[in-house]
């Protein structure tokens, strides 16, 4: 494996790692589709009538099931980076850095008060790679959970354009 190219590719610049990611790897796509499919098989319309509107609810499942795969962090680097949706992500770019924890400031207000950065440990990871190197951090998130088939490593295919 090329760890660097791992690092420049599939670990985000706040420090979640892609191949453990539902968008990365589809899983939430999967599970939209899942639930609009059993929404129709078990004729949950009638249920829902006179609850919530259920052509939004159905539409907004629709949504979801359709939505792309992610490409992963560092492949969605806007062109204009300071126009960029990830603040993140904008800061770690134009400071040239692969990953926060190469900036002085690290880790900052920025990356502590971030609600994805906290729910994914993602200070941890980096205080990991930082402590154990990189190889050593990649290896461990692959054993614990690209070869046990928690996740899949690559995500499946886009659905082809109707």
């Amino acid at each position: 494996m090329d760890y660097e190219e791992e690092k420049k590719g599939y670990i985000s610049f706040c420090g979640a790692y892609c191949h453990t990611c539902d968008w990365f790897t589809g899983k939430i796509r999967e599970t939209f589709q899942s639930a609009l499919g059993m929404l129709e098989e078990y004729g949950f319309k009638r249920l829902l009538e006179g609850k919530i509107d259920y052509g939004n609810f159905k539409l907004g499942l629709q949504i979801l099931a359709d939505a792309g795969i992610c490409s992963g962090c560092k492949a969605e680097i806007a062109k204009k980076p300071e126009e960029d949706r990830c603040k993140i992500r904008q800061c770690c770019f134009l400071k040239s850095f692969d990953l926060c924890n190469e900036c002085p400031d690290f880790p900052c207000d920025l990356l502590k008060s971030n609600t994805g950065v906290i729910k994914f440990h993602c200070i941890d990871n980096l205080n990991e790679i930082k402590e154990k190197g990189i190889k050593q951090w990649i290896d461990k998130q692959w054993k614990n959970y690209v070869d046990k088939g928690v996740i899949n490593v690559i995500p499946p295919p886009l659905p082809s354009p109707l």
